[in-house]
Order: structure tokens, then C-alpha cells, then sequence
């Protein structure tokens, strides 16, 4: 239970195309992994879809949609709500195989996780809509999950943790690095416990407020993309 797939997140900041949009709610909300943006469709038909360019292509294992409520004026639990879609992929942007396929379900998934039956190698991800019980078509994310067929990133440099006279506080810095997406910060009480951790996107810092006084602590960071995880830092002691 809970054990590390191996798949990572292949759609971040990618490039999105959509049939329309409505307002300032613009298909590139969909994989900027923040939960506070979206896209809405202009209109809510048949006729909508998403098209994830994934730049390379890669071996994607999963899928997940997640819906939004803009505007919905649904209250609590609802019956007879249904979400109908399929989703394909493509190598070449002209030959396309189904990898999710909702076409006659009539299932309420607001948020619907699909690990695919065979993996599937692709440039293109390509959603299509069929009904969603809103009175608007607007999704929050569309997540692409798999692996790159690149390089992981290099190892991180310049590990340094400041504490603040605020023992409570601390400022975790290091060097930018490249051909990344993000960064993982771990942190615990032992060298062999970094049992807390906390993921950056873009950014070569993080300020953490979440400290015990009188407790030493111990540092390492990660870097991520869409080909994997690189190797850890050496350990950081902040006494």
C-alpha cells in the first residue's frame, strides 16, 4: 500500500489546445498543477475537447480528470449525476487509440483515476466530451501520468538551511537546476527519518514554518521531471 510507482507526472506545463474557452478560464489551467485555476468550455456539448501536446514522447500508465463546480449550483449528494468522455492517444497527431473509454458509463467521477489495461507509448493526449452534469464544462486538471523517455535530472548543489531566531522558521535554499520540474524537500529528526517532505514546483527555495523549537533536524532535496527522480543531496544537519 502506498509504495512508489515510479510514474511521473508527463503533462506538467505542457502544451494545450482546446475546442473554445470561456472568459479568462484558458485551456493552459489544466496542467499548471494549481488546484485554485481551470478551464471552462464555451459551450457545453459534445462537440468540446482537450489536446496535450506532451512535446516527446512517453510510456503513460494513467490517467486522471479531475471536474470542476464553476457554477454548478449542486448542493450535497445528488443522484442521477453522470460523467461520459473518452480519451485518446496518439504518436503522430493523426492515428489515434482510446486509452480511457467512458463512452456508455453513467457513473458520477468528478475526479476519476484510470491506470491503463496495457501502457501506451504517445506524443498526443486528446480528451472528448460527451455529458457532465454541470451546467458548464470546466475541468481543473488533466494529469498525464508515466514516464519521459529523456534523462533525469542531475544531482542538487548547495544545500543550505538557515534557521530563523524563530526556531520554528527555517529557509531551505539551493542551486536551480536543469531540465527539472520541481524539486522534493525532505526533512525528519535522524538522518535515516526524513519522514516529512514537501514539493516545490519552479522554484530553488522553500521557506518552512513547521519546526520544533528545540529540535535538530536534518535536510535533503530532489529533483524531479517527467523522466524520473534524481539521486538526493548529501544529508544537511540544522542544529
Amino acid at each position: 500500500m502506498g509504495e512508489f510507482t515510479g510514474w511521473m507526472l508527463i503533462s506538467y506545463n505542457k502544451s494545450v489546445k482546446a475546442s473554445s474557452y470561456y472568459d479568462q478560464y484558458k485551456p493552459e489551467n489544466l496542467v499548471d498543477e494549481n488546484v485554485k485555476t481551470f478551464w471552462v468550455a464555451e459551450t457545453n456539448d459534445d462537440q468540446q475537447w482537450i489536446e496535450i501536446d506532451l512535446v516527446n514522447s512517453g510510456t503513460v500508465y494513467a490517467i486522471q480528470i479531475n471536474y470542476h463546480d464553476y457554477e454548478s449550483n449542486i448542493y450535497g449528494k445528488v443522484q442521477g449525476l453522470y460523467h461520459r468522455y473518452f480519451i485518446e492517444g496518439s504518436i503522430d497527431g493523426n492515428n489515434w487509440v482510446i486509452l480511457v473509454d467512458r463512452k456508455n458509463d453513467y457513473k458520477d467521477v468528478p475526479n476519476d483515476y484510470v491506470e491503463l489495461e496495457f501502457p501506451q507509448i504517445v506524443r498526443y493526449i486528446r480528451y472528448k466530451n460527451i455529458h457532465v452534469p454541470t451546467p458548464k464544462l470546466s475541468i481543473s486538471d488533466l494529469r498525464i501520468f508515466g514516464l519521459g523517455h529523456g534523462k533525469v535530472p542531475l544531482k542538487i548543489t548547495n544545500l543550505v538551511v538557515n534557521r530563523y531566531t524563530d526556531r520554528r522558521d527555517a529557509m531551505i535554499t539551493w542551486d536551480q537546476q536543469q531540465n527539472c520540474h520541481g524539486y522534493n524537500v525532505l526533512w525528519g529528526i535522524a538522518p535515516d527519518k526524513l519522514y516529512n517532505s514537501w514539493m516545490v514546483y519552479d522554484k530553488n527555495f522553500l521557506e518552512l514554518k513547521s519546526l520544533n523549537v528545540d529540535q535538530s533536524y536534518y535536510f535533503s532535496v530532489e529533483a524531479f521531471n517527467e523522466n524520473g527522480i534524481s539521486e538526493r543531496t548529501m544529508i544537511v544537519e540544522s542544529e
